[in-house]
């Protein structure tokens, strides 16, 4: 592919990531308090929405390997996901009534989610077939998450600017929606015109994958190892997501500086992209994943140690702390989970040998279904906890107790540095290096032929 094939292709990625991000940060929050269903309530249709969706993804991926079209294997899917998403996104970030039903909320979610799992999983599986290289996959999954930053760095942009004359939720998770739904139709039709598909996929051509291959891989180990380090690691992401403007408010009490200070996260995220992929093309993706989770358990701990020095300084020194912070944080965003997703795209070159059959989609089925575990229980764990056993009211903002305030700081912290310090022991002991997989990329050639 020339470098504007693979800009169309990773761009799909933007709009997932510039709807996906603000669920946390702002659309849990808004109909939680703005719009009135509560906090407890909101986890739990959340739960419930990520759960449902989670159960679509074995099927998702299924049709992905057996169902191919005459312009490919994955195009079609990419298409069909795009009218979905584009009414879940109207629905969810432009509601036309200022109470809705926890069912209107939990219908929004399931078909935003579901969009997203058809066209995230096509485009792994996708990218298997775009990148066969070791190196090269890292480059072109590693570029997808440019797109995923650049879509995040878009919608915080957006409420920075929008908060200058209106700092309402409302205002903000109304902008974001409108903006995504401008992209969706652009950016799907540029990538499908674009981006080259399997030349051999023609209709009625049937895999003979079926669920027994979704199950097989429980027992491969070498995935689960992977798996389980993805599922910490995107609880940790979406636990700090899920709970970052309350802790900007209610622990660091700086709420009127939240939106641009995750705006500067997300820009520094981009530059630690490009150091843990240059990490990974010198030595491997496991082990610049793997660094990348000491990295943060570092800068975590360390924010711990300095919060007790600042907590009770002027706020124009208590806004450098925590912007430095930040910062510091946000290098480690982007370097985990596009170092597994490329991993993953490894492992399915090497059970691809094994079965004697492509089953990229279900591969990637696998890790989504399994990665999203993690990132329904990272908004409804901490909230059910705040608000039943400590009794942290999100409509008293500072006024809660400080034990409850000390509960959001102690989640904040801790629980991601137990997280990414088991992840990270199971990303440095993945086997499957580039020296392996040139072998199995070697069979793969022998049985093309």
């Amino acid at each position: 592919m020339n470098l504007f094939q693979r800009l169309s292709f990773t761009s799909l990625n933007f709009p997932t990531s510039a709807a996906g991000m603000p669920i946390f940060i702002f659309v849990l929050p808004f109909y939680a308090d703005d719009l009135g269903l509560g906090l407890s309530l909101v986890g739990i249709i959340f739960f419930l929405g990520r759960f449902t969706d989670i159960l679509t993804d074995p099927v998702m991926g299924l049709l992905i390997d057996k169902f191919p079209s005459r312009w490919g294997k994955h195009k079609h899917w990419i298409f069909l996901s795009a009218p979905i998403f584009m009414l879940a996104t109207y629905l969810i970030f432009l509601p036309s009534t200022t109470s809705p039903s926890w069912i209107y909320f939990f219908g929004g979610l399931f078909l935003l989610y579901s969009a997203f799992t058809l066209s995230s999983i096509t485009q792994l599986s996708w990218a298997t077939y775009l990148a066969p290289d070791y190196d090269e996959r890292t480059k072109l999954l590693t570029l997808r998450e440019l797109m995923a930053l650049l879509g995040m760095f878009s919608v915080i942009a957006i409420p920075a600017v929008v908060e200058i004359t209106d700092s309402s939720l409302q205002a903000k998770v109304n902008a974001i929606g409108i903006f995504v739904l401008f992209c969706i139709p652009i950016i799907t039709l540029n990538a499908i015109w674009q981006t080259p598909d399997y030349a051999n996929s023609i209709p009625g051509e049937r895999s003979d994958n079926s669920f027994k291959n979704f199950k097989k891989l429980f027992s491969n180990i070498m995935l689960i190892r992977i798996v389980i380090a993805a599922v910490l690691i995107a609880f940790c992401m979406s636990l700090n997501g899920a709970l970052y403007l309350i802790w900007m408010e209610v622990v660091m009490e700086l709420p009127e500086y939240s939106s641009r200070l995750m705006l500067i996260y997300y820009v520094v995220s981009v530059f630690g992209l490009a150091i843990w992929r240059y990490l990974s093309l010198k030595t491997s993706k496991h082990f610049a994943a793997g660094i990348s989770c000491i990295y943060a358990i570092i800068v975590l701990t360390s924010g711990f140690i300095g919060y007790w020095f600042i907590k009770d300084i002027e706020t124009g020194y208590k806004l450098i702390a925590v912007g430095s912070f930040i910062v510091l944080y946000g290098i480690s965003f982007s370097g985990p989970l596009p170092l597994i997703n490329a991993m993953t795209a490894d492992v399915s070159d090497k059970l691809t040998v094994e079965v004697g059959e492509n089953i990229s989609g279900t591969v990637f089925s696998f890790l989504t279904t399994l990665t999203k575990i993690g990132f329904a229980l990272a908004a409804v764990l901490p909230y059910l906890v705040l608000e039943l056993y400590w009794g942290f009211d999100i409509s008293i903002g500072t006024s809660n107790t400080e034990s409850s305030k000390m509960a959001i700081y102690y989640i904040y912290t801790f629980v991601p540095i137990i997280s990414y310090s088991i992840a990270s022991y199971l990303l440095f002991t993945h086997s499957l290096g580039r020296e392996d997989h040139e072998k199995i990329k070697s069979e793969l050639s022998n049985h093309a032929v």
